[in-house]
């Protein structure tokens, strides 16, 4: 049994092992020597017996260093193995992955030949933690880490550098075609959903590369370029995303680093604010409802996007209470809108697997005193499918409650239409990627008419939003899209109240006399 599989023995047994093989050893040469003299033992001179005796104690000596040592090759390879291997997937530990790096740096500062260092990252991953527990994220952890292994050559070395972050050198001379193509296969082997104990979990990735020696070659150093290539990636705030290390990175942390440090200070001193955009019935030819969007009014840096700062509010835990606020403030704001009106509100995947979420609506709900028939949530396909079970329940209990649910971006998240049949939802909101070249791409087009058939047989309907020409806003009327939003009917605006009565967009009755020339 190798030594390192066998690490029970304790410093007790250690030493017992010791005292018995020196003890054994001074043992078997006296009785050794009995056999031999005989009667004469006794009979030899002083000199001779203290000469003996030394020598059975430097034999039991020997004997017990032996023992010892071997103890002590016994505990290296314990704690090495126990030091340099993460316990939970087999991969090397992050120190010991730091010194791969370093060891391959300096081989390719010899050889010439690049190796490659990336850096791939289970997205969300401590919401993933928090919704299905730890016990189903380890074996999820060990089934993402043995299918990585599988996918690579053996050359390839494979550590683990955080919770649900893993790193990987891939010598250059192993590659079977460009390095695009295998990242973007890598990422579609592992997107694939695992089977876990109670259910089929998905993830999605981003994965930062650098290439050494052309980006450096001090491990740290490259780690550090690694992961701000995946936060780069992962900005773009789409699944199964990669990047390659730029120069200019570095300055784009340290604006991430910047907001992060920011957002909770932002939300104590009330800078978020809502606007509003209209949806407009085509059919009726006048607005139906507004969506509520959150906007950073920062005193110093002035507007900042959301696409800056939502990210980063869910990977640090802000989104819970800025979600939370964004929902209580737009159902609040509804009772100035008219009561044939309903409010949008968009719902991070994040918030929507949060244990009180439902309870979060309920309280909402009665607090502000909103009909819950006027108050819409928009989720998104990657929402829904982070726990299948999890999350049909959390929208039947919504439709239960009278509130309506909007598939939101749809088209542009999974392929397996399968969760369309198993969810409660009353509307899918066509993603304006295929709403923007309507007019100019015939496959967008036979897109979007799949869309609003695949809702017809679902019986739900249907929204675009984006749409800014009158020609996109046709094309979808004939296609038979019910409702539109966007630039030509109106940009988000804040909320004026004059009156009681909401004044969010001053030009309203130009935009109701374009959807009726629509019309």
């Amino acid at each position: 049994m190798p030594s390192v599989k066998n690490p029970g023995r304790t410093p007790l047994f250690r030493l017992i092992t010791i005292a018995s093989a020196g003890l054994g050893s001074f043992i078997l040469g006296l009785w050794g020597l009995k056999i031999g003299l005989g009667d004469s033992l006794t009979e030899l001179p002083l000199n001779t017996l203290v000469a003996i005796v030394a020598g059975l104690c430097a034999l039991a000596a020997a004997c017990a260093a032996m023992s010892f040592f071997a103890g002590v090759d016994e505990s290296a390879d314990y704690v090495f193995s126990e030091t340099n291997f993460d316990k939970l997937t087999g991969t090397l530990a992050k120190h010991a992955m730091v010194g791969k790096v370093a060891e391959a740096a300096s081989s390719t500062l010899k050889t010439g030949e690049p190796v490659y260092l990336l850096n791939i990252d289970i997205n969300r991953f401590s919401q993933i933690n928090d919704a299905i527990g730890y016990t189903q994220v380890d074996d999820l952890i060990r089934l993402f880490a043995h299918r990585l292994k599988t996918l690579l050559p053996r050359e390839a070395v494979v550590g683990r550098v955080g919770p649900g972050e893993f790193a990987v050198l891939y010598p250059d001379k192993r590659l079977p075609g460009s390095m695009e193509a295998l990242v973007e296969q890598l990422i579609d082997d592992l997107i694939s959903p695992y089977q876990l104990k109670t259910h089929q979990q998905s993830v999605s990735l981003s994965v930062g590369v650098v290439a050494m020696p052309k980006d450096g070659i001090d491990p740290v150093l490259l780690l550090r370029r690694a992961n701000l290539a995946l936060q780069n990636a992962r900005a773009t705030n789409a699944a199964g995303t990669w990047s390659v290390f730029q120069p200019e990175m570095g300055k784009v942390a340290d604006h991430r680093q910047w907001v992060e440090s920011e957002l909770h200070t932002a939300f104590e001193r009330g800078d978020f604010d809502l606007h509003y955009q209209p949806q407009l019935d085509l059919a009726a030819g006048r607005v139906v409802g507004y969506e509520a969007l959150i906007r950073w009014n920062h005193p110093e840096r002035g507007t900042i996007a959301p696409m800056e700062f939502i990210p980063l509010a869910e990977e640090t835990g802000m989104i819970g209470p800025i979600g939370e606020w964004v929902l209580r403030k737009a159902c609040s704001d509804a009772r100035h809108l008219p009561e044939d009106c309903f409010v949008a509100v968009n719902i991070s995947p994040v918030q929507f697997m949060t244990k009180d979420f439902l309870a979060m609506v309920r309280n909402t709900i009665a607090s502000t005193g909103i009909k819950p028939s006027r108050l819409e949530l928009e989720v998104t396909e990657t929402a829904m499918m982070q726990d299948k079970e999890r999350a049909a329940a959390i929208l039947k209990e919504l439709s239960d409650m009278g509130i309506s649910v909007a598939v939101d971006d749809f088209g542009t998240g999974y392929s397996n239409l399968s969760y369309l049949i198993d969810f409660s939802f009353h509307k899918l909101k066509i993603d304006r990627s295929f709403v923007s070249r309507i007019d100019t791409d015939s496959g967008s087009g036979a897109v979007v008419s799949t869309i609003v058939g695949l809702s017809r047989a679902l019986g739900v309907s249907t929204i675009a939003e984006g749409v800014e020409t009158e020609s996109q806003a046709t094309m979808l009327k004939a296609a038979g899209c019910e409702v539109v939003q966007g630039y030509l009917f109106g940009k988000p605006a804040p909320l004026r109240v004059i009156g009681g009565q909401a004044q969010s967009v001053e030009h309203m009755a130009q935009n109701q006399r374009r959807a009726a020339n629509l019309h």
